[in-house]
């Protein structure tokens, strides 16, 4: 992998698809498979994924590359073993095609599917990357990623803020680029006063604009603070909650707080 890509590791390759074993019966019936027949059920299907063009929900799939899926989403192995059909998708390079026969609505059919590795909207791991940040009148911005939420300790899935871990689990990329912007830190100044109760909740809409990451929100700060504009910049938080600065007054504290804390940028991408 990182041969072939130019010294840069990618990653292993997939569908961005859930499925369901389809052990019941009824559960094979219904969808019209013959006592031949065994598959898994398509149950979800990722966005920004190859498979969101080719794949239908419950669709079944009954081959991948010409090895036969059974009913508990097993293919063969080694001699009498069985191991999960994402096996043979570890064994692509990211931009290979897999060709799978499926199940729908009563017809076979079969689709050529594009492997890659996923996008994750909240990233699960960042080797050697430093911490990327944005700071503005006091007020801390940054990507949430589960490094972040391991700054919580060992047992940070359960002491680190609920609400953020279930995102950082459960929620997925919908957009290109599109990244979950958290207030996580607020460095007190008389500007930013009563804001620091507002930590680690997720940033909707900055100046009417809903936020796609982080570099959108720094871009819509700069153009918030240009002459003859709006006097307040006004960032929409989650449940309603609002946060009001007055242009001038953030523009003028901007240099004393981060001398104050010794932080030598206020961005860093």
């Amino acid at each position: 992998d990182v041969e072939r890509n130019a010294g840069n590791y990618v990653g292993f390759p997939a569908l961005g698809i859930s499925c369901q074993a389809m052990e019941n019966t009824q559960l094979r019936q219904y969808y019209g498979m013959t006592d031949k027949d065994t598959g898994v059920l398509v149950c979800k299907i990722r966005p920004l994924t190859d498979s969101a063009d080719k794949f239908k929900k419950h669709d079944v799939i009954l081959e991948v590359d010409g090895s036969k899926v059974g009913n508990d989403g097993t293919v063969d192995f080694r001699n009498r073993e069985r191991i999960s059909f994402d096996y043979i998708l570890s064994r692509k390079f990211a931009g290979e095609v897999v060709d799978v026969a499926l199940l729908r609505n009563g017809e076979r059919v079969t689709v050529q599917v594009e492997a890659r590795p996923l996008s994750h909207l909240v990233p699960i791991q960042q080797y050697d990357l430093l911490p990327r940040f944005f700071i503005y009148a006091g007020l801390v911005f940054t990507p949430l990623s589960q490094p972040y939420l391991h700054e919580y300790g060992e047992d940070w899935y359960n002491v680190s803020p609920r609400r953020l871990c279930e995102r950082a689990l459960m929620w997925e990329q919908e957009k290109p680029s599109q990244e979950l912007v958290i207030l996580s830190q607020v460095l007190q100044h008389t500007t930013n006063t009563g804001y620091e109760a507002l930590c680690n909740l997720q940033v909707l809409e900055c100046n009417g604009e809903k936020v796609l990451n982080l570099k959108h929100l720094v871009t819509l700060i700069e153009q918030g603070e240009k002459e003859g504009g709006p006097k307040f910049q006004v960032m929409l938080l989650e449940d309603n909650r609002s946060i009001v600065l007055d242009k001038n007054e953030a523009k003028e504290c901007h240099n004393a707080i981060l001398s104050r804390h010794r932080i030598p940028t206020h961005v860093q991408m």
